[in-house]
């Protein structure tokens, strides 16, 4: 299955770029980035994540039936914990939109759409996964480092990641 995959050292917002210039990328289009001076998460919440830490990427899907969206939400929140679940973490989907590892955030995710009757134009979807980044002031959360006591390769997680989507795309 075909994808793109664009990385950048840093953007104001993965999900903002591809809504910003959807028309210009094709379907599975993933923006990665090392920082994102405006991440953010649901309710326009800012996302903050210290740079080259974290997985922070969106991913463009396009012309899909209106029907999908509830198969679009499983398929990357499954493909998101069965990649944790492969190094050995067990998370669990808190409604609407968070991966946890008991009572800590360990990834986020937003769903923005666009649609045009019963077709939705686009679906964006902005994930900001807790890798590396080992100090969170006043939140509640962890990342994989914390959770392993080590550190992982950005690059590998990622391509994880797409791998795990492209397996298991609307199966």
């Amino acid at each position: 299955m075909h994808y793109t995959l664009l990385s950048f050292d840093q953007l104001t917002s993965t999900s903002d770029l591809l809504k910003e210039h959807y028309g210009s990328f094709s379907h599975l289009t993933f923006i990665q980035a090392n920082f994102q001076t405006k991440g953010r998460g649901q309710f326009d919440r800012m996302w903050v994540s210290n740079p080259k830490e974290n997985l922070l990427f969106s991913v463009l899907l396009k012309d899909l039936d209106v029907n999908y969206l509830d198969d679009i939400k499983k398929w990357m929140v499954n493909g998101l914990m069965d990649v944790l679940f492969d190094y050995g973490i067990h998370a669990s989907f808190k409604e609407p939109n968070d991966l946890y590892i008991g009572n800590d955030k360990i990834c986020g995710i937003l769903m923005e759409s666009r649609t045009t009757g019963n077709q939705l134009e686009y679906v964006i979807i902005g994930v900001g996964l807790n890798v590396n980044q080992t100090e969170f002031i006043n939140l509640n959360a962890t990342s994989m480092s914390l959770l392993k006591d080590q550190k992982f390769d950005m690059n590998e997680m990622m391509q994880r990641i797409i791998n795990k989507l492209l397996n298991s795309y609307f199966s």
